[in-house]
């Protein structure tokens, strides 16, 4: 059973997608479903919140998901750059009975899913590495970016 997410509202300090990238988003997200089998996946904000989700995920489970798929995401990249390492370009997390896949989608977002089939994580990754590229010029310029960051104030020292 496949669940889209209607266009999310446009709420303070967070990107919105354009209507028709939405849609095309949306297929996309869809699409890589159905090519991997998985039980669902969530394209979601560094900032925590989740744009799109598909397969079966209601609205609270994607944003409980979105939030611990975001830290993963986050130290992943925190690590990699203090260690000079780069970008994570696939993580991948095994459970007993399945495993979660994650990988950033330009600076500012992240693609998760959720798959039962550990045999496949190598033709997951592949999807994954398809979808990606697809998809990055259909999000948001890179918003955190062009923010600026959070700067100690004059003085203050870490």
């Amino acid at each position: 059973m496949s669940i889209t997410t209607p266009a999310p509202p446009r709420l303070m300090n967070t990107a919105s997608l354009d209507p028709e990238h939405h849609g095309q988003l949306q297929d996309l997200l869809d699409g890589l479903l159905r090519d991997t089998a998985a039980s669902y996946g969530v394209v979601f904000g560094t900032h925590g919140l989740h744009l799109l989700r598909s397969g079966d995920l209601d609205q609270v489970g994607a944003e409980s998901i979105t939030a611990v798929m975001t830290n993963v995401l986050l130290l992943s990249r925190g690590l990699g750059k203090l260690t000079d390492k780069g970008e994570a370009e696939t993580i991948v997390v095994r459970y007993s009975s399945g495993a979660l896949v994650l990988a950033p989608v330009g600076g500012s977002f992240g693609l998760g899913l959720l798959t039962d089939d550990v045999e496949k994580l190598g033709q997951i990754a592949y999807a994954i590495a398809r979808f990606t590229t697809r998809a990055a010029h259909l999000l948001p310029a890179d918003i955190l970016s062009s923010t600026g960051g959070v700067l100690p104030a004059a003085g203050v020292s870490r």
